[in-house]
């Protein structure tokens, strides 16, 4: 589009708007001026003209474009044809319904009442049902469409009879020009609705094509969730306000039902009126109220048509020369397009006649119905060219709109696609750390295993070893002490038996010599034998020393393998910790999938709200729909009405005729009765002035409402156009959304799989490396137990050497280095010569122990044979003993007998002694000194 020619035509038309209302407002000053005015005329047409034919090459330009727009407009509108089509059958039944029923309504009932129609019955349907149907495309050839079938010119008002009340007539003529100014109304606004329409169609397609070439040359896929959360809000925004146009929608057919409430109230006083006065007067008073009325009507119209001729003066003949060049122009391209309808110039209405005669009056209520068909055949074509200008400015607001959003949308492409490259980098960075994290995860991670396993291998090659030779050492000393035991055992027995027997022999020999001195000799013995006690005693306490000391080195080796137990506990410790920090790793990615889920339930939530919208949309069409069942009932209603119409013209011929033969009748009874009735016509015309006064302002606010009701249904209708538009476009989004959102969800799960095999690789590396330190502690502690248990089976190995040896120049050779240690090799091969020496001296062991078994044989065998001597020898004393002791028996007896003897002896010398005293006492006191 060329903007210089649009702001070049948009100044000269304000300019020309000016001079217009300038030019208006000098001709209602110097309306009785005439040559001046005239030449002033002349100038300012000549200047539109001028002005006319340099915008008109713009427009041309434009309309051009416009029309190859509108020619690709046309593949699109081919269904919503077929929609008016199924609309224009069912608006043609509807037609012939209502025109049978209404054909039946006058058949049956011939009075006038019946036949018309009252105002309310219309603005209800049109109040209530506020918006009207739209035709889809403005291309179409409508030139042979049934429904827009032409109002012929010729067509004029007759009036029925005088007998027949006026005001049933006048009813009727407000509702025809009520509906036939709807009508016009509906044309203009369904023509402006299918340029808007078409304006916006081409207006998204070119954004849509611009934007799919953006995409195309860049070839990113940006993700625009912000912009969808951006439109969303908008669109509830838009939401609120359709809304709250809604309330107040809905508040204003409530005011307009009490207005035309009003109307029917103050239209149905003046009936109650009429019907009480004489048929006569009645008649001649409607003629006359029909006339004034007419004229009102007309001054009203001339009022209306003064305020929009101070808006749209300057623009009618623009719009008249832009009509008509349009149309030559629509022609040759051979272009379907309705003629421009002839105009005639207005007519004034002759003044009001007082004269009584009833036929002149006649007369001049027909001319001042024809000349309001006139006025109303004038203001449609006006009102028809003053719409087109309009529509051009719209065109160019549009367009200027629409390269506006396309700009921005330009620039928003721009900054999508660089915030899409930016990520797209920082995507592929974060992919190069990843590798290389990855790489230096996995030769760590193989060392470790290469560690480990050798660790693992040393450790159980150690621990096997260390077990074989423990396992030898201790078989080993548990037959020496068995064997060291059983020589003990065996050196006692023989030791014992040769003491008893020197004991015993030694006995006898003294039991012969001395019997007395027995008990000394067994006391003698029992302190012997307690020495031999003793020293068996301090025998067995070595052996105690022995055996604890293969247990303390047992409790060692033991201890070690509460170690290793302990290290295994540690390592299950740590495992665990690890498995906890792995637990911790998944709760973490637990956490955010659970962001994910929000993330998914708010994308979620954006879908429900956009299928809330999608629903509302739904309604709107719905709504949308349900207006345009009303405006095909209102066509339907109109096609009744011009049949209704058709059929009162002829009731009205015939009535007319049935008036002039009553007025003849009636002519010499009113002519006295004419001054009366006048008065009482001209103050009954003074309250209906009033009374029409009072109804016009309110139908000025119901006009008003009317007007204002109308630029909200045009702002709602392109308000649901923008959402539909941008309901496709957020649709296309959504899809585009949808994809993008798949491959960034695609993206986020390698990402995300990737960083948790980072994670992981870190974790394990971390773990390694606990694992590699605590191993190379292990393996140091393992060192040192090594060493501890090799030190202790050097010493342990020295010890049996210093009890097995006897030289101590051997065991100088043989004992332990200190070093050595620390070599393993050569500790086993030291090791190795000791126990090869410990063999050799066991075996000597073995070979002393069985010299001592053969000589402990011959010592039984000698002991044997001394004890089957003994025991001779012992028989032999016993039966010695046994005689002696008969012997000695035998001597006690007789010592006891001697022993009697002297004492009886004694007895009787003493006794004997005493007699002899007593016999003789002079021999007393020798006896007594004596």
């Amino acid at each position: 589009m060329e903007t210089s020619s649009e702001s070049e035509s948009f100044g000269r038309s304000r300019g020309l708007r000016s001079r217009g209302r300038r030019s208006g407002r000098d001709r209602e000053r110097s309306s009785g001026s005439g040559t001046g005015s005239d030449v002033r005329a002349a100038d300012t047409i000549s200047q539109k003209i001028s002005s006319l034919a340099n915008t008109l090459q713009d427009t041309s330009r434009n309309l051009t474009k416009v029309d190859r727009m509108l020619g690709q407009y046309r593949e699109h509108t081919d269904d919503q044809a077929e929609a008016m089509a199924l609309l224009r059958e069912n608006l043609e039944d509807s037609i012939s319904q209502l025109q049978t029923k209404r054909l039946s309504r006058v058949n049956g009932v011939r009075t006038p009442s019946a036949s018309t129609l009252q105002t309310s019955d219309l603005e209800v349907h049109s109040e209530s049902e506020g918006q009207r149907f739209y035709p889809t495309s403005p291309l179409r050839d409508n030139r042979h469409h049934p429904g827009r079938r032409r109002r012929s010119l010729s067509a004029n008002v007759r009036f029925k009879d005088s007998a027949v009340p006026t005001e049933d007539i006048h009813a009727f003529h407000q509702s025809l020009r009520d509906l036939c100014s709807d009508h016009q109304r509906l044309s203009d606004d369904l023509d402006r609705e299918i340029l808007r329409r078409n304006r916006a169609d081409i207006d998204t397609r070119r954004a849509m094509e611009s934007l799919s070439e953006h995409m195309t040359a860049s070839q990113r896929q940006d993700s625009v969730p912000r912009r969808v959360d951006r439109r969303l809000q908008e669109l509830e925004r838009e939401m609120l306000r359709g809304e709250q146009e809604k309330v107040e929608k809905e508040r204003r057919p409530e005011q307009r039902v009490a207005a035309a409430d009003e109307l029917q109230e103050a239209l149905g006083r003046p009936q109650v009126r009429s019907r009480e006065d004489e048929a006569t007067a009645a008649r001649l008073l409607g003629a006359e109220r029909e006339k004034s009325r007419l004229e009102q009507e007309l001054e009203k119209i001339r009022n209306l048509l003064q305020q929009s001729e101070d808006r749209r003066e300057s623009l009618m003949k623009q719009v008249e020369d832009m009509h008509s060049e349009l149309l030559k122009r629509r022609t040759e391209r051979a272009e379907a397009a309705r003629p421009p309808s002839e105009t005639r110039p207005p007519s004034e209405t002759p003044p009001l006649c007082t004269q009584p005669h009833i036929s002149r009056s006649e007369r001049d209520v027909g001319k001042g119905r024809a000349d309001l068909e006139k006025e109303l055949l004038e203001l449609r074509a006006q009102v028809q060219r003053a719409s087109v200008l309009g529509e051009v400015e719209e065109l160019k607001r549009a367009l200027d709109c629409k390269e506006k959003e396309r700009l921005q949308l330009s620039l928003q492409v721009k900054e999508l696609s660089s915030d899409f490259a930016r990520q797209e980098e920082q995507q592929r960075r974060m992919l190069e750390t990843l590798r290389d994290l990855q790489s230096r995860g996995l030769t760590e991670k193989r060392e470790m295993e290469a560690l480990l396993l050798e660790s693992t291998k040393s450790r159980d090659d150690l621990k096997t070893r260390a077990q074989q030779a423990v396992g030898q050492w201790r078989a080993k000393c548990r037959r020496l002490q068995r064997e060291v035991e059983e020589a003990a055992k065996q050196k006692e027995s023989s030791h014992a038996q040769l003491k008893s027997l020197s004991q015993q022999s030694e006995s006898a020999c003294r039991e012969l010599t001395e019997v007395l001195g027995r008990l000394a000799q067994r006391d003698e013995e029992l302190h012997r034998r307690e020495v031999e006690l003793m020293e068996a005693r301090q025998r067995l306490l070595t052996l105690e020393q022995e055996n604890r000391e293969v247990k303390e080195a047992s409790a060692a080796l033991e201890q070690e393998v509460h170690q290793q137990a302990a290290i295994q506990s540690r390592l299950k410790e740590e495992n665990q910790t690890l498995e906890e920090r792995v637990e911790t790793q998944s709760r973490r990615s637990q956490r955010a999938q659970d962001v994910q889920a929000e993330l998914q339930a708010s994308l979620k939530q954006a879908t429900a709200a956009n299928a809330q919208l999608s629903l509302r949309l739904a309604e709107e069409e719905s709504a949308v729909r349900e207006l345009k069942r009303s405006n095909a009932e209102l066509e339907a209603k109109l096609t009744a009405l011009r049949v209704e119409r058709v059929a009162l013209g002829q009731q009205l011929q015939l009535e007319r005729e049935i008036h002039q033969k009553e007025l003849d009748s009636v002519k010499a009874t009113t002519e006295d009765s004419v001054m009366k009735k006048e008065r009482q016509a001209h103050e009954a015309l003074k309250l209906c002035r009033q009374e029409r006064d009072e109804v016009k302002e309110q139908l000025r606010g119901v006009q008003a409402d009317a007007a204002s009701d109308k630029e909200l249904r045009e702002a709602l209708q392109i308000k649901l156009d923008r959402m539909k538009d941008e309901c496709d476009k957020l649709a296309a989004q959504l899809s585009t959304e949808e994809e993008s959102r798949s491959l960034l969800q695609r993206k986020y799960q390698l990402l995300k799989q990737q960083l948790e095999d980072r994670a992981l690789l870190g974790k394990q590396r971390r773990a390694s490396e606990s694992e590699r330190e605590r191993l190379e502690n292990r393996v140091l502690q393992v060192e040192a137990d090594q060493e501890a248990v090799l030190t202790a089976l050097g010493e342990e190995l020295d010890a049996a050497c210093r009890i097995l040896a006897k030289n101590e120049d051997k065991l100088q050779a043989i004992y332990q280095r200190p070093g050595l240690v620390k070599d393993p090799h050569r500790w086993l091969a030291e090791t190795k010569t000791k126990l090869r020496w410990l063999c050799e001296e066991v075996r000597e062991h073995d070979a002393k122990a069985q010299r001592w078994k053969k000589q402990h044989q011959q010592t039984k065998d000698q002991l044997k044979a001394l004890r089957q001597s003994r025991d001779s020898e012992q028989a032999v004393l016993l039966q010695r003993l046994h005689q002696q002791e008969k012997l000695l028996e035998a001597l006690g007896a007789e010592k006891k007998e001697l022993l009697e003897k002297s004492c009886r002896k004694e007895d009787e010398t003493r006794s004997l002694q005493f007699a002899v005293l007593q016999e003789a006492g002079f021999c007393a006191p020798d006896i007594t000194e004596h």
